[in-house]
Protein backbone atom coordinates (compact mmCIF):
# COMPACT_ATOMS: atom_id res chain seq x y z
CA UNK A 1 0.00 0.00 0.00
CA UNK A 2 1.49 3.35 -0.84
CA UNK A 3 2.74 5.99 1.67
CA UNK A 4 3.18 8.90 0.41
CA UNK A 5 5.47 10.99 2.37
CA UNK A 6 5.04 8.63 5.08
CA UNK A 7 8.50 7.41 7.23
CA UNK A 8 6.77 5.10 9.68
CA UNK A 9 3.34 4.96 10.92
CA UNK A 10 2.24 4.57 14.83
CA UNK A 11 -0.98 3.11 15.59
CA UNK A 12 -2.45 4.27 19.03
CA UNK A 13 -5.78 5.31 20.68
CA UNK A 14 -5.85 8.68 22.45
CA UNK A 15 -8.64 11.18 24.09
CA UNK A 16 -6.34 12.78 27.01
CA UNK A 17 -3.42 13.90 27.85
CA UNK A 18 -1.02 11.17 27.48
CA UNK A 19 -0.38 9.74 23.81
CA UNK A 20 1.51 5.93 23.64
CA UNK A 21 2.42 4.61 20.19
CA UNK A 22 3.81 1.75 18.95
CA UNK A 23 5.38 1.14 15.52
CA UNK A 24 2.91 -0.85 13.16
CA UNK A 25 4.99 -0.44 10.10
CA UNK A 26 7.44 0.93 7.88
CA UNK A 27 7.28 1.91 4.61
CA UNK A 28 9.79 3.14 2.06
CA UNK A 29 11.49 6.27 3.16
CA UNK A 30 9.70 9.90 1.82
CA UNK A 31 11.89 11.52 -1.19
CA UNK A 32 14.11 13.86 -0.33
CA UNK A 33 13.09 17.49 -0.13
CA UNK A 34 14.19 20.53 0.83
CA UNK A 35 14.48 21.17 4.21
CA UNK A 36 11.60 23.50 5.75
CA UNK A 37 12.93 27.02 7.16
CA UNK A 38 11.16 27.95 10.45
CA UNK A 39 9.39 30.39 8.12
CA UNK A 40 7.27 28.02 6.70
CA UNK A 41 5.84 26.75 10.40
CA UNK A 42 3.59 29.00 10.16
CA UNK A 43 2.13 28.90 6.18
CA UNK A 44 0.93 25.74 6.08
CA UNK A 45 -2.55 27.03 6.08
CA UNK A 46 -2.33 29.66 3.93
CA UNK A 47 -3.64 28.54 0.15
CA UNK A 48 -2.08 31.91 -1.54
CA UNK A 49 1.37 30.28 -0.25
CA UNK A 50 3.55 28.59 -2.81
CA UNK A 51 6.58 26.16 -1.39
CA UNK A 52 7.45 23.07 -2.83
CA UNK A 53 7.54 22.21 0.91
CA UNK A 54 4.34 22.86 1.40
CA UNK A 55 2.84 21.84 -2.12
CA UNK A 56 4.21 17.88 -1.05
CA UNK A 57 2.83 18.06 2.17
CA UNK A 58 -0.45 18.97 0.74
CA UNK A 59 -0.31 16.41 -1.71
CA UNK A 60 1.05 14.25 1.21
CA UNK A 61 -2.03 14.30 3.14
CA UNK A 62 -4.56 14.18 0.20
CA UNK A 63 -2.76 10.43 -0.77
CA UNK A 64 -2.76 9.92 3.42
CA UNK A 65 -6.80 10.56 3.72
CA UNK A 66 -7.23 8.17 -0.03
CA UNK A 67 -5.39 5.40 1.29
CA UNK A 68 -5.46 5.14 4.96
CA UNK A 69 -9.00 6.96 6.35
CA UNK A 70 -11.38 4.67 8.01
CA UNK A 71 -14.22 6.07 5.79
CA UNK A 72 -14.96 7.38 2.39
CA UNK A 73 -13.34 10.70 2.04
CA UNK A 74 -15.76 13.03 -0.30
CA UNK A 75 -13.75 15.25 -3.48
CA UNK A 76 -14.44 18.52 -1.51
CA UNK A 77 -12.69 17.64 1.03
CA UNK A 78 -9.56 16.56 -0.97
CA UNK A 79 -10.01 19.46 -3.56
CA UNK A 80 -8.98 22.15 -0.37
CA UNK A 81 -6.63 24.28 -1.22
CA UNK A 82 -4.74 24.22 2.40
CA UNK A 83 -4.31 21.36 5.17
CA UNK A 84 -6.24 23.10 7.97
CA UNK A 85 -9.37 23.38 5.08
CA UNK A 86 -9.30 19.81 4.22
CA UNK A 87 -8.91 18.17 7.84
CA UNK A 88 -12.24 20.56 9.45
CA UNK A 89 -14.04 19.55 5.56
CA UNK A 90 -13.53 15.96 7.42
CA UNK A 91 -15.12 17.09 10.12
CA UNK A 92 -13.23 14.37 12.45
CA UNK A 93 -11.40 15.86 15.67
CA UNK A 94 -8.91 13.08 15.93
CA UNK A 95 -7.65 13.41 12.65
CA UNK A 96 -4.84 16.23 13.47
CA UNK A 97 -1.62 17.89 11.56
CA UNK A 98 0.97 18.10 14.07
CA UNK A 99 3.78 20.32 13.02
CA UNK A 100 7.63 19.00 13.67
CA UNK A 101 7.45 20.48 17.28
CA UNK A 102 4.01 19.10 17.95
CA UNK A 103 4.91 15.86 16.76
CA UNK A 104 8.18 16.40 18.96
CA UNK A 105 5.43 17.14 21.94
CA UNK A 106 3.11 13.42 20.98
CA UNK A 107 6.38 11.39 21.17
CA UNK A 108 8.04 12.86 24.17
CA UNK A 109 4.86 12.10 26.24
CA UNK A 110 6.06 8.43 25.58
CA UNK A 111 8.88 9.15 27.68
CA UNK A 112 9.41 8.51 31.52
CA UNK A 113 9.18 11.98 31.97
CA UNK A 114 8.36 15.52 30.14
CA UNK A 115 8.80 18.86 30.89
CA UNK A 116 5.30 20.85 32.25
CA UNK A 117 3.24 21.72 34.12
CA UNK A 118 1.76 18.03 35.94
CA UNK A 119 -1.83 18.33 34.66
CA UNK A 120 -3.90 15.83 32.30
CA UNK A 121 -6.23 17.16 29.99
CA UNK A 122 -9.10 16.33 28.14
CA UNK A 123 -10.69 18.07 24.85
CA UNK A 124 -13.90 19.78 25.75
CA UNK A 125 -15.64 22.45 23.65
CA UNK A 126 -14.42 25.75 26.23
CA UNK A 127 -10.79 24.45 25.82
CA UNK A 128 -8.70 21.87 27.65
CA UNK A 129 -10.65 20.44 31.09
CA UNK A 130 -8.13 18.91 33.65
CA UNK A 131 -9.15 15.42 34.44
CA UNK A 132 -6.38 15.19 37.06
CA UNK A 133 -3.69 17.80 38.73
CA UNK A 134 -0.80 15.26 39.51
CA UNK A 135 1.88 16.73 42.27
CA UNK A 136 3.34 19.45 40.58
CA UNK A 137 3.86 22.93 39.89
CA UNK A 138 0.13 23.82 38.28
CA UNK A 139 -1.36 21.82 41.43
CA UNK A 140 1.24 23.76 43.57
CA UNK A 141 0.01 27.26 41.92
CA UNK A 142 -3.90 25.87 42.87
CA UNK A 143 -5.54 24.12 39.97
CA UNK A 144 -7.23 21.25 40.17
CA UNK A 145 -9.49 18.76 38.82
CA UNK A 146 -12.57 20.02 36.75
CA UNK A 147 -11.10 23.55 36.06
CA UNK A 148 -11.29 24.28 31.95
CA UNK A 149 -8.03 26.06 30.53
CA UNK A 150 -9.27 28.84 28.56
CA UNK A 151 -6.37 30.54 27.47
CA UNK A 152 -2.35 28.96 27.36
CA UNK A 153 -0.11 32.47 27.05
CA UNK A 154 -2.77 34.89 25.85
CA UNK A 155 -4.14 32.01 23.09
CA UNK A 156 -7.60 31.11 23.15
CA UNK A 157 -8.01 27.17 23.45
CA UNK A 158 -11.42 26.70 22.22
CA UNK A 159 -9.45 28.00 18.76
CA UNK A 160 -6.77 25.27 18.96
CA UNK A 161 -6.44 21.73 17.64
CA UNK A 162 -5.86 19.87 21.02
CA UNK A 163 -2.46 18.22 20.51
CA UNK A 164 -1.72 22.06 19.37
CA UNK A 165 -2.95 23.23 22.95
CA UNK A 166 -0.79 20.59 25.01
CA UNK A 167 2.59 21.68 23.22
CA UNK A 168 1.49 25.26 24.09
CA UNK A 169 1.64 24.16 28.13
CA UNK A 170 4.36 22.14 27.83
CA UNK A 171 8.01 23.62 27.37
CA UNK A 172 11.25 23.65 28.48
CA UNK A 173 12.19 23.29 32.74
CA UNK A 174 12.05 26.85 34.05
CA UNK A 175 10.46 28.34 31.84
CA UNK A 176 6.59 30.07 32.86
CA UNK A 177 3.28 29.25 30.93
CA UNK A 178 0.17 32.09 31.55
CA UNK A 179 -2.69 30.01 32.26
CA UNK A 180 -6.49 31.36 32.01
CA UNK A 181 -8.91 29.08 33.90
CA UNK A 182 -12.86 28.80 34.14
CA UNK A 183 -13.62 27.36 37.72
CA UNK A 184 -17.29 25.99 38.20
CA UNK A 185 -19.02 26.77 41.66
CA UNK A 186 -19.43 30.15 40.78
CA UNK A 187 -16.20 30.91 40.95
CA UNK A 188 -15.02 32.44 37.64
CA UNK A 189 -12.02 33.19 35.85
CA UNK A 190 -8.76 32.40 37.29
CA UNK A 191 -5.24 33.23 36.65
CA UNK A 192 -2.22 31.30 36.91
CA UNK A 193 1.44 31.83 36.35
CA UNK A 194 2.64 28.29 36.53
CA UNK A 195 6.63 27.69 35.95
CA UNK A 196 7.72 24.38 34.39
CA UNK A 197 9.06 21.01 36.07
CA UNK A 198 10.42 18.07 34.94
CA UNK A 199 7.65 16.04 35.50
CA UNK A 200 7.94 11.99 36.00
CA UNK A 201 5.40 10.58 33.90
CA UNK A 202 2.82 8.12 36.21
CA UNK A 203 2.08 4.23 34.86
CA UNK A 204 0.72 2.61 37.61
CA UNK A 205 -0.12 2.98 41.56
CA UNK A 206 -0.77 0.25 43.67
CA UNK A 207 -1.59 -0.64 47.29
CA UNK A 208 -3.22 -2.97 49.75
CA UNK A 209 -5.88 -1.98 51.16
CA UNK A 210 -8.21 -3.40 54.57
CA UNK A 211 -12.27 -3.01 54.25
CA UNK A 212 -13.65 -4.50 56.56
CA UNK A 213 -10.69 -6.80 57.65
CA UNK A 214 -10.58 -7.98 53.81
CA UNK A 215 -7.61 -7.62 52.24
CA UNK A 216 -8.04 -5.95 48.48
CA UNK A 217 -5.79 -5.01 45.81
CA UNK A 218 -6.32 -1.24 44.33
CA UNK A 219 -4.13 -0.81 41.30
CA UNK A 220 -4.54 2.71 39.52
CA UNK A 221 -3.63 2.56 35.63
CA UNK A 222 -2.77 5.81 34.17
CA UNK A 223 -2.49 5.01 30.77
CA UNK A 224 -1.85 2.38 28.38
CA UNK A 225 1.76 2.13 27.15
CA UNK A 226 3.90 -0.38 25.75
CA UNK A 227 4.13 -1.59 29.60
CA UNK A 228 0.57 -1.40 31.05
CA UNK A 229 0.18 -4.73 31.20
CA UNK A 230 3.73 -6.16 32.77
CA UNK A 231 2.56 -3.80 35.25
CA UNK A 232 -0.35 -4.19 36.28
CA UNK A 233 0.16 -8.07 36.16
CA UNK A 234 3.07 -7.64 38.61
CA UNK A 235 1.73 -5.85 40.93
CA UNK A 236 -1.53 -7.77 41.18
CA UNK A 237 0.70 -10.86 41.31
CA UNK A 238 2.14 -8.99 44.05
CA UNK A 239 -0.74 -7.74 46.13
CA UNK A 240 -2.32 -11.38 45.79
CA UNK A 241 0.44 -12.88 47.19
CA UNK A 242 -0.28 -10.15 50.50
CA UNK A 243 -3.37 -11.91 50.55
CA UNK A 244 -5.47 -9.54 48.20
CA UNK A 245 -9.15 -11.19 47.75
CA UNK A 246 -9.95 -8.95 45.00
CA UNK A 247 -9.12 -6.56 42.66
CA UNK A 248 -10.11 -3.24 42.12
CA UNK A 249 -8.93 -1.51 38.87
CA UNK A 250 -8.98 2.11 38.62
CA UNK A 251 -9.20 3.56 35.07
CA UNK A 252 -10.84 7.00 35.58
CA UNK A 253 -8.67 9.51 33.93
CA UNK A 254 -7.28 7.06 31.75
CA UNK A 255 -6.82 8.71 28.43
CA UNK A 256 -6.02 4.99 26.36
CA UNK A 257 -3.24 3.92 24.97
CA UNK A 258 -2.65 1.13 22.91
CA UNK A 259 -4.95 -1.00 21.55
CA UNK A 260 -1.98 -4.36 22.15
CA UNK A 261 -2.31 -3.71 25.81
CA UNK A 262 -5.91 -2.71 26.29
CA UNK A 263 -6.58 -6.68 24.99
CA UNK A 264 -3.35 -7.81 26.98
CA UNK A 265 -5.01 -6.38 30.06
CA UNK A 266 -8.05 -8.31 29.63
CA UNK A 267 -6.61 -11.17 28.61
CA UNK A 268 -4.97 -11.05 32.11
CA UNK A 269 -8.74 -12.06 33.69
CA UNK A 270 -10.05 -13.32 30.84
CA UNK A 271 -9.56 -17.00 29.85
CA UNK A 272 -11.21 -16.63 26.75
CA UNK A 273 -13.97 -14.50 24.72
CA UNK A 274 -14.01 -11.14 22.02
CA UNK A 275 -11.90 -8.18 23.26
CA UNK A 276 -13.46 -6.04 20.66
CA UNK A 277 -13.31 -6.24 16.83
CA UNK A 278 -11.77 -3.54 14.82
CA UNK A 279 -12.54 -2.12 11.31
CA UNK A 280 -11.70 0.53 8.79
CA UNK A 281 -12.64 0.92 4.77
CA UNK A 282 -8.91 0.23 3.83
CA UNK A 283 -8.69 -2.07 7.00
CA UNK A 284 -10.61 -5.61 7.01
CA UNK A 285 -13.10 -6.89 10.01
CA UNK A 286 -10.36 -8.41 12.41
CA UNK A 287 -11.23 -9.76 16.03
CA UNK A 288 -9.85 -9.61 18.82
CA UNK A 289 -9.83 -12.18 21.64
CA UNK A 290 -8.29 -13.07 24.66
CA UNK A 291 -5.00 -14.51 24.48
CA UNK A 292 -5.82 -17.82 26.38
CA UNK A 293 -3.56 -17.75 29.32
CA UNK A 294 -4.95 -15.44 31.80
CA UNK A 295 -2.93 -15.37 34.73
CA UNK A 296 -6.28 -14.09 37.11
CA UNK A 297 -9.32 -16.02 35.67
CA UNK A 298 -11.02 -15.87 38.69
CA UNK A 299 -9.84 -13.06 41.24
CA UNK A 300 -13.12 -11.29 41.84
CA UNK A 301 -12.81 -7.75 39.89
CA UNK A 302 -14.39 -4.21 39.95
CA UNK A 303 -13.23 -1.99 37.30
CA UNK A 304 -13.74 1.77 38.39
CA UNK A 305 -14.70 4.53 35.23
CA UNK A 306 -15.69 7.87 35.02
CA UNK A 307 -16.00 10.85 32.02
CA UNK A 308 -12.02 10.35 31.33
CA UNK A 309 -11.79 6.80 31.18
CA UNK A 310 -11.60 6.49 27.24
CA UNK A 311 -10.44 4.72 24.29
CA UNK A 312 -8.54 1.82 25.28
CA UNK A 313 -9.08 2.57 28.76
CA UNK A 314 -13.00 1.72 27.44
CA UNK A 315 -12.84 -1.29 25.50
CA UNK A 316 -11.09 -3.02 28.54
CA UNK A 317 -14.34 -1.88 31.00
CA UNK A 318 -16.49 -2.95 28.00
CA UNK A 319 -14.72 -5.73 27.57
CA UNK A 320 -15.01 -7.29 30.96
CA UNK A 321 -18.07 -6.19 31.56
CA UNK A 322 -19.38 -7.76 28.27
CA UNK A 323 -18.12 -10.92 29.09
CA UNK A 324 -19.52 -11.26 32.47
CA UNK A 325 -15.82 -10.81 34.25
CA UNK A 326 -16.32 -7.81 36.08
CA UNK A 327 -18.50 -5.19 38.10
CA UNK A 328 -18.20 -1.50 36.44
CA UNK A 329 -18.44 1.10 38.83
CA UNK A 330 -18.31 5.05 38.81
CA UNK A 331 -19.56 7.09 35.93
CA UNK A 332 -20.41 6.84 31.74
CA UNK A 333 -16.83 6.64 30.08
CA UNK A 334 -16.06 9.35 27.50
CA UNK A 335 -17.23 7.74 24.68
CA UNK A 336 -14.37 7.02 21.98
CA UNK A 337 -14.19 4.50 19.60
CA UNK A 338 -11.78 5.37 17.35
CA UNK A 339 -8.16 3.75 15.85
CA UNK A 340 -5.91 6.63 15.09
CA UNK A 341 -2.31 5.66 13.16
CA UNK A 342 0.98 8.72 13.11
CA UNK A 343 1.79 9.11 10.03
CA UNK A 344 5.12 11.25 9.60
CA UNK A 345 5.84 13.44 6.77
CA UNK A 346 8.42 14.75 4.91
CA UNK A 347 8.78 18.21 6.81
CA UNK A 348 9.11 16.33 10.07
CA UNK A 349 5.61 16.90 11.28
CA UNK A 350 2.99 14.37 11.16
CA UNK A 351 -1.01 13.72 10.34
CA UNK A 352 -2.91 12.04 13.39
CA UNK A 353 -4.95 9.81 11.08
CA UNK A 354 -8.55 8.12 11.84
CA UNK A 355 -7.74 4.72 10.63
CA UNK A 356 -10.60 2.40 11.94
CA UNK A 357 -13.45 2.20 14.41
CA UNK A 358 -14.12 -0.80 17.35
CA UNK A 359 -16.77 -1.96 18.74
CA UNK A 360 -17.23 -4.00 22.06
CA UNK A 361 -17.67 -7.71 22.28
CA UNK A 362 -21.44 -7.50 22.03
CA UNK A 363 -20.85 -5.41 19.12
CA UNK A 364 -21.48 -1.90 20.56
CA UNK A 365 -20.43 1.71 19.06
CA UNK A 366 -19.89 3.51 22.12
CA UNK A 367 -18.95 6.48 20.08
CA UNK A 368 -20.19 9.89 22.02
CA UNK A 369 -22.00 7.56 24.25
CA UNK A 370 -19.44 5.22 26.33
CA UNK A 371 -19.85 2.80 28.66
CA UNK A 372 -22.51 2.68 31.05
CA UNK A 373 -21.69 1.49 34.88
CA UNK A 374 -23.28 -1.34 36.80
CA UNK A 375 -22.89 1.08 39.97
CA UNK A 376 -23.41 4.87 39.50
CA UNK A 377 -20.50 6.69 42.04
CA UNK A 378 -18.92 9.87 41.64
CA UNK A 379 -16.02 11.37 43.94
CA UNK A 380 -16.78 14.65 45.23
CA UNK A 381 -13.54 16.51 45.38
CA UNK A 382 -14.34 18.99 48.16
CA UNK A 383 -14.59 15.97 51.14
CA UNK A 384 -11.85 13.48 52.08
CA UNK A 385 -12.82 10.11 51.07
CA UNK A 386 -13.11 8.99 47.38
CA UNK A 387 -16.95 7.98 47.53
CA UNK A 388 -15.56 6.66 43.96
CA UNK A 389 -13.52 3.53 45.51
CA UNK A 390 -15.70 3.26 48.71
CA UNK A 391 -18.61 2.38 46.08
CA UNK A 392 -16.03 -0.34 44.69
CA UNK A 393 -15.03 -1.04 47.81
CA UNK A 394 -18.53 -2.45 48.75
CA UNK A 395 -19.03 -3.91 45.01
CA UNK A 396 -16.06 -5.97 45.38
CA UNK A 397 -16.88 -7.27 48.80
CA UNK A 398 -20.15 -8.15 47.65
CA UNK A 399 -18.65 -10.55 44.91
CA UNK A 400 -16.14 -11.90 47.13
CA UNK A 401 -19.38 -12.93 49.54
Amino acid sequence: MRRAGAAFAVAFLLAGAFAVGLFLTRAHPPAPVPAPSEALSHVVGRPETWHPVIDRLREDVRQELLSDYFSSVEPDVLAQPTIPAMLEALGDPYTEYLTPDEYESLQNRTARSYSGVGLTVGPTKEGLIVTSALIGPAREAGMRKGDVIVSIDGRPTSNLPFERSVALIKGDEGTIVHLVVLRAGGEGTMHFTVVRKDIPTPAIRSRLIRVAGRPLAYVRLFGFPGSATRRLEAATASLAEHGAQGLILDLRDNPGGLLAQAVQTVSLFLPEGVVCTVQGVHHPLQVYSAGGSARFPTLPLVVLMNGGTASAAEIVAAAVADNGRAVLVGERTYGKASVQTVHELSNGGALKLTTARYRTPVGLDITGLGVGPDVLAADDPLTRPDEAVVAAERALLEQID
